[in-house]
């Protein structure tokens, strides 16, 4: 299908831009970017793995899954040197020995990268076309509306004993629909509805807020050397994932009594 094409194309020659600024420098827009790249590439191919089961979306993106990881330890400490950027309750002394010690963690992150780089692992990133999986422009049609009213009906399923690894599945599962319905933006007559669309980045804000801080908090948990402060300020993001997950939540009931009404 030429519009899903056109949206693959777009996509891998970003993500390769960006992989080729990371091997330079870690730049933050760049690590970024090549995530969200990432999970958009990983959003298209489950969505045909749903229409041809014999794809094995996991099995084609597995080359780029160590990569994926190494950029994404960068990523989670840049999140986690903005946020403590922003706490009141932390004195400028505290911050910066945190902030000095997540970023001597981003330079010995960046430095595995680099060394996985040069070892002479894949840093090109390359996808079957739509017309290599051999499914039809009728098959995508037929299957699209399928495909993601079971994403929804997924993510609109709230069970009673969900923790936070449930909920982390069902802000995957929300990005999931997010960018399959972003990958037919080339198609000739999709669009968007664009009430539904804010009320999904307003979900995604909340769950990516309060994602950030419970990551935050792991890797606070692992630095040396300042054990007392993380401690403290652990202490400050937990009261304040809480309030997120709680609002999230109450979000979410809001956004499912919107699409039954719809």
């Amino acid at each position: 299908m030429n519009c899903l094409e056109k949206y693959r194309r777009k996509l891998v020659r970003e993500v390769n831009r960006d992989l080729g600024s990371l091997a330079e420098v870690p730049d933050e827009v760049a690590v970024h970017d090549f995530r969200v790249g990432v999970k958009r590439l990983k959003a298209l191919y489950y969505f045909l793995q749903e229409i041809e089961s014999s794809l094995e979306a996991r099995d084609l993106l597995k080359p780029y899954r160590s990569l994926s990881r190494l950029i994404g330890k960068i990523r989670d400490a840049h999140i986690a040197v903005h946020l403590i950027e922003d706490l009141d309750e932390v004195g400028p002394e505290d911050s910066a020995n945190l902030i000095g010690a997540l970023k001597l963690k981003i330079r010995r992150d960046y430095g595995l990268f680099q060394k996985f780089a040069q070892s002479g692992s894949r840093l090109t990133v390359r996808v079957p076309t739509i017309r290599a999986t051999g499914i039809s422009e009728r098959s995508i049609l037929r299957h699209k509306p399928i495909v993601l009213d079971a994403l929804l009906q997924q993510i609109l399923t709230v069970a009673q004993n969900m923790n936070d690894e449930r909920w982390h599945g069902k802000r995957i599962l929300l990005k999931r629909y997010h960018h399959t319905l972003d990958a037919f933006c080339f198609c000739p007559g999709h669009v968007a509805d664009e009430r539904e669309q804010r009320q999904i980045r307003m979900l995604e804000e909340l769950l990516g807020d309060w994602h950030d801080r419970v990551i935050t908090q792991e890797i606070l948990q692992s630095l040396q050397g300042v054990a007392a402060t993380s401690q403290n300020v652990i202490a400050v993001m937990k009261k304040q994932d809480r309030l997120l997950l709680g609002s999230a939540k109450i979000y979410l009931r809001k956004f499912a009594l919107w699409h039954r009404r719809s």
